[in-house]
């Protein structure tokens, strides 16, 4: 997708400093009731929910932010805050309460590898956050927002129907490999599982994210690097190429919140958990593409992120 697209973790690799954050409206805080009626604490504490700064964010975000306020919580958006140092940052400090995160990222923050295993890195992170962060994960969804590679559909015909890695294996010092400076660590780490990295292609060429589909159209390159919510793949024509071996660390999106606020609001997992099951890849394509289209349209983004968000809720009945 072209919205920003990547600033979610597996996109981005990145040393955690401390970044200034802007001073957010306090979370947590006891606000008054109702008018003059004496009663000023409320049944349940405001939460403010945060998310980075791309469209796959933000809908993860507004349907947190919708199911909440279903459940009966008071409930301050905070989208589009920043990229993964800075929403992450304003988690630890209070300054939001809850955000959409990626096991994968979660992986990076804590400067482990991946056991190429999505149940085993979720385990991980689940544990390692609580002792290290008091951050509480709760239920990963299937959708895989990770790194691929992908070449068109003429070129795996022209390389003998290659559809997995596997097959591409015994290929690659013949391909020029199209791919960004991000993606070439996740690329290194393919030698473990598949015996090739970056060094065994016959070149690699560095290029921005879409130029990688047109030097592949071009014939400069065969093979480039791709991201597995990226509805635009099939529609130019491309195939991912299928991770038969679980090379590539996996990308599972989790509600992550403090615990302080879970021990005043027990009842969020209740509200958001039973979201999990239905964010898939697909959808996620899907929804991004419907965001894509009512901003083109002329919609703006948030606007765009609410009405999809709200739709998909209500056609699943979580609304």
């Amino acid at each position: 997708m072209t919205l920003l697209k990547r600033s979610l973790g597996a996109k981005f690799v990145v040393l955690f400093t401390l970044i200034p954050i802007l001073i957010l409206s306090a979370c947590g805080s006891s606000t008054t009731g109702g008018s003059g009626s004496g009663t000023s604490t409320p049944t349940k504490a405001p939460i403010t929910v945060g998310s980075k700064l791309d469209p796959e964010a933000q809908l993860l975000g507004e349907m947190y932010v919708l199911l909440l306020q279903k459940a009966g919580y008071t409930v301050n958006p905070k989208l589009a805050l920043g990229m993964t140092p800075t929403v992450f940052a304003a988690l630890k400090s209070g300054a939001i309460d809850l955000y959409p995160e990626f096991t994968g990222t979660g992986l990076n923050i804590l400067g482990v590898k991946s056991a190429n295993n999505p149940d085993t890195d979720y385990t991980t992170v689940k544990t390692a956050f609580e002792q290290q962060f008091h951050i509480t994960w709760l239920d990963q969804a299937p959708l895989n927002d990770g790194y691929a590679l992908c070449t068109s559909q003429a070129e795996s015909q022209k390389l003998g129907g290659v559809t997995t890695l596997s097959q591409l294996s015994s290929k690659v010092s013949q391909l020029t490999l199209a791919t960004q400076s991000d993606g070439v660590p996740f690329f290194d780490a393919l030698k473990a599982t598949y015996g090739f990295g970056t060094s065994n292609f016959k070149s690699v060429t560095k290029v921005d994210y879409a130029l990688g589909f047109a030097a592949v159209k071009s014939g400069q390159a065969q093979v480039t690097e791709c991201y597995t919510t990226d509805g635009s793949v099939t529609t130019q024509g491309f195939i991912f190429l299928t991770d038969d071996k679980n090379g590539f660390p996996q990308f599972h999106p989790a509600p992550i919140v403090r615990d302080q606020i879970l021990q005043s609001d027990p009842g969020i997992p209740a509200a958001l958990n039973p979201l999990a099951p239905d964010l898939t890849t697909d959808v996620s394509i899907m929804l991004q593409q419907q965001v894509s289209m009512k901003h083109t349209a002329g919609e703006s983004i948030p606007q765009a992120v609410k009405e999809v968000a709200t739709a998909f809720l209500q056609s699943k009945g979580l609304l």
